[in-house]
């Protein structure tokens, strides 16, 4: 009966409610008769999710915005670590903001007002700091216009030293201080790949006694002349000075080594008999010394074939020569030109005492108009 009294009572209230939106000219709304865009219940509490492609209601199913590559935010820091960093992802609608320094970021909502930068303060006079241990040295941060305020400071967070790394590991470089590497005890961090690349790591090497070469070789202690495997220079008060100009672009195959006793290569004519080494003469065969004589010399001279094999000449062949300075060895073969031939100038306008260099007699053709 109790029943019956309440079935009867929930009519009688709707057939009123139904009444009065007639009475007043308004419709009767039916559940689930809302829908949005994408015929999603709006009168459900349901909404479209774009991540899902799905109608959800948000207290049951988080509808998460999409995540995708992004820019950073007008207003961001400038990026002052040079290591390659991934490309920003926030969701849809929002940019990327950094923080502190190297590829760290926060998502933010983008502001759209208009960017202006004035001018940067002048900088401010700042103390060297006192770096201990363990501590590094933290610049400060850059903004979007390109100025710095503040000076620089330690942090020693970070102690103690951690990714130590032994003998040939990787170390230094430009990169985030928890990311690098530290040699351990005894090693320094040598940076061996040369002049031509900037903020590159280094490797964990033994200490030098001395001082290093622009590709990480260590100078022998003492050498006057060093090759670093690409250039040679001269030893002054550790500092190479005097160096060749050769370009190298990548790390040489040849360690760096001491010239001072490395004597210099010489070169012997293939057809030269005897050669005088500035002090001795020596028999040649085959472009290879032999017997020399043993004579002890107080100044050396600069060396050079004082005898040639008497081999045949032939048409443009030197056949005579004289220096009179004595730089280039004396040839006097005036008879051995092939036949129709004469050993004269090759240059009759050049007029001089001696013969040599351009002005060498060669066998010249007879008909030559000479």
């Amino acid at each position: 009966m109790m029943n019956l009294l309440k079935l009867l009572t929930i009519f009688s209230i709707f057939n009123q409610t139904e009444s009065q939106d007639i009475i007043l000219g308004r419709p009767s709304i039916v559940p689930g008769s809302q829908q949005g865009s994408h015929n999603c219940v709006l009168d459900g509490g349901y909404e479209w999710c774009e991540s899902t492609g799905s109608c959800v209601r948000p207290w049951e199913t988080p509808c998460y915005k999409q995540v995708t590559n992004v820019d950073f935010c007008p207003t961001s820091n400038v990026q002052i670590c040079r290591m390659a960093c991934p490309e920003p992802q926030c969701p849809s609608g929002q940019c990327a903001m950094r923080v502190r320094n190297c590829c760290d970021y926060t998502c933010m909502v983008q502001d759209t007002t208009e960017l202006t930068c004035p001018p940067c303060p002048p900088p401010t006079p700042c103390p060297l700091p006192v770096v201990s241990p363990n501590c590094e040295v933290v610049n400060p941060v850059t903004d979007h216009c390109g100025c710095r305020s503040g000076c620089p400071t330690v942090d020693c967070s970070s102690s103690p030293l951690h990714n130590v790394v032994g003998e040939g590991g990787t170390c230094g470089g430009f990169m985030p201080y928890d990311m690098v590497g530290h040699c351990s005890d005894g090693l320094e961090c040598v940076y061996n790949m040369g002049p031509m690349i900037a903020d590159a790591p280094g490797t964990c090497m033994q200490m030098c006694p001395t001082f290093r070469d622009s590709w990480g070789n260590c100078v022998d202690e003492g050498c006057n002349s060093w090759n670093d495997g690409c250039n040679t220079c001269d030893v002054n008060d550790n500092i190479l000075e005097n160096c060749s100009e050769n370009v190298c672009y990548t790390k040489p195959s040849q360690a760096g080594n001491c010239m001072d006793d490395v004597q210099p290569e010489i070169f012997i004519p293939e057809d030269c008999l005897t050669w005088y080494d500035g002090c001795n003469s020596c028999s040649v065969n085959d472009g290879l010394l032999e017997a020399c004589t043993m004579m002890y010399c107080f100044t050396t001279n600069d060396p050079h074939c004082t005898q040639y094999v008497s081999s045949e000449l032939t048409q443009g062949d030197i056949c005579y020569r004289f220096c009179e300075d004595l730089s280039e060895t004396y040839i006097d073969r005036t008879e051995d030109c092939p036949k129709g031939t004469e050993c004269m100038p090759s240059n009759i306008d050049m007029i001089s005492y001696d013969s040599c260099g351009e002005r060498a007699h060669r066998c010249i053709p007879t008909n030559s108009g000479h």
